[in-house]
């Protein structure tokens, strides 16, 4: 006898392959939804990255959303409230692959440096990717206590400015405007030290 699982199992395989036949139309049918998810994101982005990236990242938001056809189960929820958590973090990737999120590519860009530090232990290789990693802390000291509560909730745990904002009592736009003044204070003291 055939167990309900099994059943659930089939059918699943069955919707999954009608979702794919009409994939297209499926786009279609949450094309508004997935613009808006996507320009939420981008209204989160300093200027100059959204400006530069706001078409790729719509584009990976529909692979994402594609992807999510192929993997949606619906035994644990709707559709739409699957695919919105992996769009944001497809872009996020997106963003980290290309190094287009300037505060994320340092935090990335001193843990590989310690990475391979640890893996080789060979100061010649390593010795500007260490010396800059340490600069990192030095520049992280000119920000003060919210500054530094919001860029480590936005770039170290992912964190939204909406859900920083909950946690240090300001809102979204203010979070918003901490981030970007508090990434330029970084760049500048960055760069004032990598000139010396």
């Amino acid at each position: 006898m055939t167990s309900r699982k099994e059943v659930e199992d089939r059918i699943l395989r069955i919707l999954r392959e009608e979702f794919l036949k009409h994939s297209s139309e499926t786009l279609e049918k949450y094309q508004n939804q997935i613009n808006s998810t996507v320009r939420w994101y981008i209204s989160s982005l300093p200027k100059h990255i959204a400006s530069h990236e706001a078409d790729d990242l719509a584009s990976e938001a529909k692979m994402a959303f594609m992807d999510c056809l192929k993997s949606w189960d619906p035994r644990k929820g709707e559709l739409w409230s699957y695919v919105s958590v992996r769009l944001k973090g497809s872009m996020q990737d997106y963003l980290r692959k290309r190094g287009g999120d300037p505060v994320a590519g340092i935090y990335e860009f001193v843990s590989s440096a310690a990475d391979v530090y640890m893996a080789f232990n060979n100061k010649s290789i390593v010795h500007e990717e260490v010396d800059r990693a340490l600069h990192l802390e030095t520049a992280m000291q000119v920000l003060d206590d919210k500054e530094k509560a919001v860029i480590n909730g936005y770039y170290k745990e992912d964190k939204t400015f909406k859900e920083i904002g909950k946690d240090i009592s300001l809102s979204e736009s203010q979070v918003s405007r901490i981030c970007k003044e508090a990434t330029t204070k970084l760049k500048i003291v960055l760069k004032s030290e990598g000139n010396q």
